[in-house]
């Protein structure tokens, strides 16, 4: 027993098996998802291998950030799906899978041997997951689209322009990892449904009506309503005062959000007279119009460090925490002490922090962290699973992991 749970071990995912074709972010971090959840994971990669392997920073051996922890704990093997021996190949591969992810264009799906038809001729029971710009029955399905044209075309980006006055990316890339974990998600959704009536299926993920179902949840306002009875958007988190506010040194988020939030607050900075105003009164009052909210926590909160604040509302059970910097989160209180980072070492580029997956399943095993694929590296070991045999691919120079 661990916790009051009986401890199983093996991994959730354990036995599942996941045949990757995807570059950069999206289709990989769907991969990564799934691998993190103890899953066998086959990347299939292009002569040249995923761009993804040499974007962004590199290590001292020229393997990318970006590689080292999508592709932890995958296999890799070079296909070339536009010949015959690599078409054989894929086709394979799709027969030993059990989930088909791919971030490939549809044009590009069919030449490859990644349409639905010809997924489903090799194997009945794979679960093909695609995800691209835009739906693949629209006209627009062969539109090329990264992470930023997913944030205009969704209206993510316009939701800045409420708040600020003009349109602004994220700033990271929000649309391939939602994306990525909206396909992982269906996967296994479609995973537990084939094991009910036996079937295989396709489920196909468009990123702009992902990112838009994610942004319209809050943002839909008053078109909610046929006709519309408002504006878009909602003004809590548009205000442009709903910010992080500035301390004696550093900056913080202090959020009483309920009434009795509220009423502690004020009885904290001896204002009863807020109980009663008609702007803050009431969380509605607070939330139709911001501005005198959070203009008194930034009072609070420059009169304050970090430190008295955390102590202060903590003591009244307001929510409030300092503004932890990008830096020090490795090695932070808290999460410097969760499996979600994991000080390794990898086997060319020397030590460096894993990035894992942040759920936790009491009694289960939990895969730690793995070197990430070298490009082609298990060709061999693979084809040989499949009762294939074939020659390796050669790396290009740089980009041999």
């Amino acid at each position: 027993m661990t916790n009051g749970v009986d401890s199983r071990g093996g991994a959730p995912l354990e036995g599942v098996k996941v045949l990757e074709v995807g570059t950069v972010i999206m289709a990989p971090y769907a991969g990564k998802v799934l691998r993190d959840l103890g899953a066998d994971v086959i990347k299939a990669e292009p002569p040249g291998g995923d761009i993804g392997r040499r974007i962004g920073i590199l290590g001292p051996q020229g393997t990318s950030v970006l590689a080292m922890n999508l592709n932890a704990g995958k296999r890799s093997i070079v296909v070339d799906a536009q010949s015959p021996e690599g078409r054989h190949e894929m086709e394979a591969l799709i027969g030993w899978a059990d989930i088909v992810l791919t971030n490939t264009l549809p044009a590009r799906r069919r030449r490859f041997g990644l349409d639905w038809e010809q997924v489903r001729a090799a194997n009945p029971q794979a679960i093909l997951v695609t995800g691209q710009g835009f739906a693949s029955d629209s006209a627009h399905a062969d539109t090329p689209a990264y992470d930023d044209i997913i944030q205009a075309a969704s209206g993510l980006a316009d939701t800045y322009r409420l708040r600020d006055g003009e349109p602004c990316y994220s700033p990271y890339v929000v649309a391939d990892k939602v994306c990525g974990m909206t396909m992982a998600q269906s996967a296994l959704a479609a995973l537990h449904r084939r094991a009910l009536d036996g079937e295989g299926c396709w489920v196909d993920v468009p990123m702009v009506d992902t990112m838009a179902a994610f942004t319209l949840v809050e943002h839909m306002g008053g078109s909610t309503f046929a006709p519309p009875d408002g504006p878009v958007g909602w003004s809590r988190v548009l205000a442009p005062e709903h910010r992080p506010h500035p301390t004696r040194d550093g900056w913080v988020c202090v959020m009483p959000y309920t009434d009795a939030n509220w009423r502690r607050f004020c009885e904290l900075i001896d204002r009863p007279d807020y109980l009663t105003h008609p702007q803050v009164a009431t969380n509605r009052d607070r939330s139709a119009d911001p501005t005198l909210y959070e203009q008194i926590l930034a009072e609070y909160a420059a009169t304050r460090t970090c430190a008295r604040i955390e102590e202060e509302c903590a003591a009244r059970g307001i929510p409030a925490h300092r503004v932890t910097r990008v830096d020090d989160l490795v090695d932070g209180p808290y999460l410097g002490g969760r499996p979600v980072l994991t000080h390794a070492r990898h086997t060319d580029e020397g030590d460096y922090v894993h990035v894992s997956g942040p759920a936790v399943f009491h009694g289960h095993d939990r895969p730690g962290p793995a070197d990430s694929a070298m490009l082609d590296g298990d060709r061999a070991a693979i084809l040989a699973m499949l009762d294939l045999d074939g020659p390796p691919h050669t790396a290009p120079p740089g980009g041999g992991r």
